[in-house]
């Protein structure tokens, strides 16, 4: 069954230009996903800044254009851009607002390197986590939180990947996910352990009784998606009272950088046990959703580089074929 699209709900003056914008943009083909979470923010935005005609003062313009403290440079720049098409995009038809600047384009450093967790501290991330207390707002972060950070981790899930699960997904009886229209347009089903199966299946008894097919499995107070910022939240949390140090924004540890601990982490098991991890690299590829082999192949240099005692066990089983790591941050 096809996931459905993420709809938002417009209610500003400006909600019928948007909702035709969205439109016009999957008319071009594009799933346009996360970029219609931004419209919707976009149109919130307008809200707050009480625009009552089909105008929008260079003021209120660049007022949008402010880097918050908490985005990366990525988000920041993404956010201007979005508004960018939507501003060319009611010029195209007979509008006058002045297009804000744009910031230069975000590049991941090529010297960038992830933060792989060991297992010593995976299990003291989710020990905290599962002592998490219910918010003080009406939230039940306390119960998705755990359940969520164990997806990324054991099943080296994207961020957005597991914030988009509906209950429909989830096939207890097979032990199974599915994973929809994700990046690359690529939809898969992974297994999952018995131990995060029952998890699982608890976890719904719990936030599900009443739930229907198509709910979100982790859904906000107003059954929709929990942004990014939210979950990372919550993580930057646990992991101080985990006792791991942050290095600041842009140098992790971050949410992601549990999908990368959990191909290093299989990988390193596979060496260990002396099976033929090149051989194995498809069915890892094809489990995280890679387009192809070469990005499930730089995790080899990784995994040599965490662990130098296995060096040798690597080139026995992959030759020369370890790449050079460069960047992760996409994959």
């Amino acid at each position: 069954m096809k996931q459905n699209k993420y709809k938002p709900r417009f209610s500003s003056v400006f909600a019928s230009q948007l909702t035709d914008f969205l439109e016009f943009k999957h008319s071009l083909g594009y799933k346009y996903e996360s970029e219609a979470r931004v419209l919707q923010r976009i149109d919130k935005f307008f809200s707050s800044e009480n625009i009552e005609t089909l105008e929008l003062p260079e003021d209120t313009v660049l007022k949008w254009t402010i880097k918050n403290n908490y985005e990366s440079p990525k988000t920041h720049f993404t956010r201007i851009s979005i508004l960018r098409q939507f501003i060319i995009y009611l010029n195209e038809r007979g509008f006058s607002i002045a297009l804000p600047t744009q910031t230069r384009r975000y590049k991941l450093s090529k010297s960038f390197t992830p933060y792989i967790f060991t297992h010593v501290q995976i299990l003291r991330l989710i020990e905290n986590a599962d002592k998490m207390t219910r918010p003080k707002r009406q939230s039940n972060m306390n119960v998705i939180f755990p359940a969520f950070l164990r997806l990324l981790y054991c099943c080296g899930l994207r961020v957005s990947e597991a914030s988009a699960l509906r209950i429909e997904d989830f096939n207890i009886a097979c032990g199974t996910v599915t994973i929809r229209e994700s990046k690359n347009d690529n939809t898969r089903i992974i297994p999952m352990s018995d131990s995060l199966n029952n998890y699982m299946l608890d976890y719904f008894q719990v936030m599900h009784t009443k739930s229907g097919s198509n709910d979100l499995v982790f859904p906000n107070p107003s059954e929709e998606q929990y942004s990014k910022a939210t979950f990372y939240e919550y993580f930057r949390k646990i992991l101080w009272q985990s006792g791991i140090s942050h290095g600041g924004r842009g140098k992790g540890p971050r949410l992601h950088d549990l999908r990368h601990t959990f191909a290093v982490h299989s990988l390193k098991n596979w060496i260990l046990e002396d099976l033929d991890t090149y051989t194995l690299l498809p069915i890892l590829s094809a489990y995280l959703g890679h387009k192809n082999i070469y990005a499930t192949e730089k995790y080899l240099r990784l995994t040599s580089e965490m662990y130098p005692n296995i060096l040798e066990k690597v080139k026995i089983n992959c030759g020369e074929i370890i790449p050079e790591v460069i960047s992760y941050e996409t994959y």
